[in-house]
């Protein structure tokens, strides 16, 4: 198959971090291949277009194919180019904080946040041990201690959500929340922070309590549902953040 006219048919975006090209040149070529523009089995441009259309140099785009290819995104003929996998983004789930930058793709990444979460604390209620119900109560007093201090209070909160999914004894849970806690924790800390001070501040605890209450009463559905509005409060509140931030000066 043809290359497209990266001129008109494939617009890439800025580079925004020129401190790291061949992670940002990955990152768009992903996008691209994710949302189908290059389809499973296409020949990509040549290292030469891509050069073109980035303005850099040839070696920042071998680089950026060499990620793709460790990841899974696209395999090289030798002598014929780079060819998008088969199976392109089908071998491993993964996020990046790249990814993030997007207003719109942080919101989709916590609406799916919202229905993992609530489902792990439903399945926490149920399979909770009580050594995990202690560590959970724990984990709810460190957050409970640290409302004034809004970094500390961030990581808090993170290990606070941890502790749910150690708590539903299935161990993709933790893995997927793991890699959730890790890619969001700039996110968290952005609400951590606007949050302090505020009235929002006694509205996540008490919705952190909520959660407990409801883990260790072993009621599936309260908790699944006080981990749905606590998490959904949070993604309206970035919402109006990234609003009022986008109005103009007066």
């Amino acid at each position: 198959m043809a290359s497209p006219d990266l001129a008109t048919d494939l617009p890439f975006g800025n580079l925004a971090r020129p401190d790291n090209l061949p992670d940002e040149i990955a990152l768009q070529i992903r996008g691209k291949i994710l949302s189908k523009a290059f389809e499973p089995g296409q020949r990509l441009p040549t290292e030469l277009e891509l050069s073109q259309v980035f303005g850099v140099s040839r070696n920042v785009v071998r680089e950026a194919i060499a990620r793709l290819k460790l990841s899974g995104y696209i395999e090289t003929r030798r002598g014929v180019g780079s060819f998008v996998a088969t199976d392109a983004g089908q071998q491993h789930f993964a996020l990046t904080p790249q990814e993030l930058l997007r207003a719109e793709a942080l919101e989709q990444v916590y609406e799916l946040r919202v229905e993992i979460e609530a489902g792990a604390a439903a399945l926490a209620a149920r399979h909770r041990t009580e050594a995990q119900l202690v560590t959970l109560r724990a984990a709810l007093a460190e957050v409970d201690a640290s409302t004034d201090d809004w970094r500390i209070g961030a990581d808090r909160a993170l290990d606070f959500h941890m502790a749910v999914g150690e708590a539903t004894n299935n161990p993709y849970f933790v893995r997927l929340l793991g890699h959730f806690s890790r890619v969001i924790g700039d996110a968290v800390r952005t609400l951590r922070y606007s949050s302090t001070g505020t009235d929002r501040m006694a509205q996540i605890e008490e919705e952190h309590h909520r959660i407990f209450d409801a883990i260790a009463a072993g009621d599936s559905e309260a908790a699944r549902l006080a981990m749905r509005r606590h998490l959904e409060r949070g993604m309206a509140r970035r919402k109006a953040l990234l609003e009022e931030q986008d109005k103009p000066a007066r």
